[in-house]
């Protein structure tokens, strides 16, 4: 039998295990890369309009620390690449790690490997197929996105093939780059989490070193980042093709080292030391105390991030608010965005929408752990301590509603404190911590919609993920498609009281009532159904 015997099969199913992930991430990005570029055309018509907005946002440090170095000029295909594609590069670059850490070391863990193993697949077909789909995927999704750049330009034009291609083609080596390393990263730990928070580490770097090279001049930085290999291969501007071929090579190098690492550790082990128990007494007195400690390194991750996005934020809002004063087709796109308000309350909401996004992220993927840790046994383990369900259900959710409020906090006091050495008018510190945290009700409404997955349908809890994605594309891009009004209303997000202006005080009323609903018919479910489910 050959070490590579059932790669067919293993392949097959991780498709069919997979597929619907994978266009959960592709199509979104797809779809946007179409439709964003198409949508500023309508409000930067001319190639001039386009050059100035980007002479004018050159002195905004924030701006170059998110997006990289500023194109010259202002074509459609440039001014894409550069902001659209500083969102999607990102987007492929998360999409590598937690595709391939699921393939490559989740799948171990939970033990499907071994069941593939057992049923006479070779030692290597697993590691094989893992890496053949995750390179696979990520290949389609570069393919997918130069698409659509070909789309726009059968459209708006100024998006060529040849930059369409190369864009494509550095979203494909990104892709395979960080799927290199994390299949690296799932053969020196035992756990996935540990796996994604090393890949997540590793990113980290990668932005810094991309934000170094851009700030010293120090160009041959950003062959050492994969998030700056944009800039090196320069799509729609130098166009070079060969570097794709250099990046390929590192991709391959990656992989090679996975494949090496694998080879020197048994099935389920790891290479570096496990440190994921500990010989000292957790000190805790029922679930909710249990939860919370197992989420306490997350919790602060979580609260690193959201103070450094507000930090990013609250830096771009004096250039912002000059930006909206004195370019009329900026402040008509702010008001598609954001209409009926005045300029620092368009942006401040935008602002406060994308962070509370990744509040909703953060305490929906801890109402999730509920059902993980019941495949994981945990859940078992408590219930048989003498936990009643309802006591198990309602910790998990007093610890995602907790840390809610908490991420909520720390996100609203850094943006009002960056924002108040930015902007002194229209209230704009207060604004930005009550717009802020006044959108708690939306996250108990996220959260609820998740208790009621976990506790009824389990199965089905990915969904959750579809409101706080779909709450986010409506509250940043509806009005940039002409949404209808009552579909853009439709959101966990953007409701806000407001102090100083006009509060709807229905959406919010609505929103709480949808998360405790929820909550209480998750909690029927839960008490009823089979554990594990």
């Amino acid at each position: 039998m050959s070490a590579f015997t059932g790669f067919r099969r293993c392949l097959g199913l991780a498709t069919r295990r997979y597929r619907w992930q994978a266009l959960a991430w592709m199509v979104p990005l797809w779809l946007f890369l179409l439709g964003r570029p198409i949508a500023l055309q309508r409000t930067y018509p001319s190639f001039e309009e386009r050059t100035a907005i980007l002479s004018q946002m050159r002195d905004v440090p924030g701006v170059r620390l998110l997006f990289g170095p500023l194109p010259a000029a202002g074509s459609m295909g440039e001014f894409a690449s550069w902001q659209d594609g500083g969102y999607l590069l990102w987007l492929v670059a998360i999409m590598a790690i937690m595709l391939t850490t699921a393939l490559a070391r989740r799948d171990e863990q939970d033990g499907h490997v071994e069941v593939v193993l057992g049923a006479g697949a070779g030692r290597w077909a697993p590691f094989a197929s893992a890496t053949a789909w995750a390179m696979g995927t990520m290949a389609l999704t570069g393919a997918g996105l130069a698409a659509s750049l070909v789309g726009v330009d059968a459209v708006v034009g100024e998006t060529p093939l040849r930059g369409a291609l190369v864009f494509g083609g550095v979203a494909i080596a990104q892709g395979w780059a960080f799927a290199g390393v994390a299949l690296v990263a799932s053969q020196l730990v035992r756990d996935a989490s540990a796996a994604r928070g090393l890949c997540f580490t590793v990113f980290g770097v990668a932005f810094a070193v991309r934000v170094l090279a851009d700030e010293t001049g120090a160009a041959w930085l950003r062959w050492l980042s994969p998030l700056a290999w944009r800039d090196v291969a320069g799509p729609f501007g130098a166009d070079r093709v060969w570097v794709l071929a250099v990046f390929a090579l590192v991709a391959v190098a990656l992989v090679a080292l996975a494949a090496l690492l694998h080879s020197r550790r048994e099935l389920l082990g790891a290479v570096l030391a496990d440190r994921s128990v500990s010989a000292r007494r957790w000190r805790v007195r029922g679930p909710l105390g249990l939860t919370a400690r197992l989420g306490a390194r997350r919790l602060a991750a979580w609260a690193f991030a959201l103070v450094l996005t507000a930090a990013l934020f609250g830096t771009m809002s004096g250039r912002l608010s000059d930006l909206i004063a004195n370019t009329p087709e900026s402040a008509a796109l702010f008001d598609k965005m954001a209409p009926e308000m005045r300029p620092v309350v368009q942006f401040t909401t935008l602002f406060t929408v994308v962070m509370v996004a990744l509040v909703a992220t953060a305490v929906v993927q801890r109402v999730l752990g509920l059902a993980a840790s019941e495949e994981k046994g945990l859940s078992e383990a408590v219930l048989a301590c003498g936990v009643p369900r309802t006591r198990a259900l309602l910790a998990a959710v007093a610890d995602a509603i907790g840390a809610g409020v908490v991420l909520l906090l720390v996100s609203g006091a850094a943006l009002a404190a960056a924002m108040a050495t930015q902007v002194s008018e229209d209230h704009a510190v207060g604004r930005a911590l009550v717009s802020t945290l006044t959108q708690l009700p939306g996250v108990v409404a996220a959260a609820g919609i998740a208790v009621f997955l976990v506790g009824a349908a389990p199965w089905w809890r990915s969904l959750a993920w579809v409101v706080i994605a779909w709450s986010s594309f409506v509250r940043l891009f509806g009005g940039l498609i002409d949404m209808p009004t009552w579909a853009q209303d439709l959101t966990v997000l953007g409701h806000v009281a407001d102090p100083w202006g006009t509060t709807h005080w229905l959406p919010l009323a609505v929103q709480l009532g949808v998360g405790i609903a929820c909550c209480a018919g998750g909690l029927i479910a839960y008490r009823v159904r089979d554990i594990p489910a």
